[in-house]
């Protein structure tokens, strides 16, 4: 592979990290980290059908790193727990109403952040910039399946 190309790809990724602020021990100035805020996003998007193990996969954590967070949650009640009917073993995941509170003010918070990010560049580079992050999307989507297989 192309040096460059690396040297590049590896630049625009500090870049990018440094200016949405995912660096932060707090995310979006809250208690969350980014890895705990992403859990939430997914739980409040799989309302009631997803396992730790689903959010393993889906998300390529840690087993451990993830029963700690999920740990953190039940101790803060923002998550339920609901044994499986047909596997005893597993356990679907939930936002509690208190989870659910906060995913929505951390979302709104994110919701602003994209806002004012956009809002600095005028609505032609904003539609360039949508443009190419799909690009950016699909193309690493094909290779990511493609790896999986």
């Amino acid at each position: 592979m192309n040096t460059e190309y690396i040297e590049r790809l590896r630049l625009f990724n500090r870049f990018y990290t440094s200016v949405m602020g995912l660096l932060d021990k707090q995310y979006l100035d809250s208690n969350f980290s980014l890895t705990e805020v992403r859990v939430l996003y997914e739980l409040a998007n799989n309302v009631g059908e997803i396992t730790a193990t689903a959010l393993i996969q889906l998300l390529h954590l840690d087993k451990g790193y993830l029963s700690r967070i999920l740990r953190t949650f039940e101790k803060k009640k923002l998550i339920i727990k609901k044994q499986s009917a047909t596997d005893k073993r597993a356990f679907f995941l939930q936002l509690s109403p208190q989870g659910e509170k906060i995913f929505t003010g951390l979302n709104a918070a994110a919701q602003q952040q994209a806002a004012h990010l956009l809002s600095s560049v005028g609505d032609a580079d904003a539609a360039s910039l949508i443009g190419h992050m799909d690009a950016i999307r699909n193309i690493l989507t094909k290779t990511v399946v493609k790896n999986e297989c």
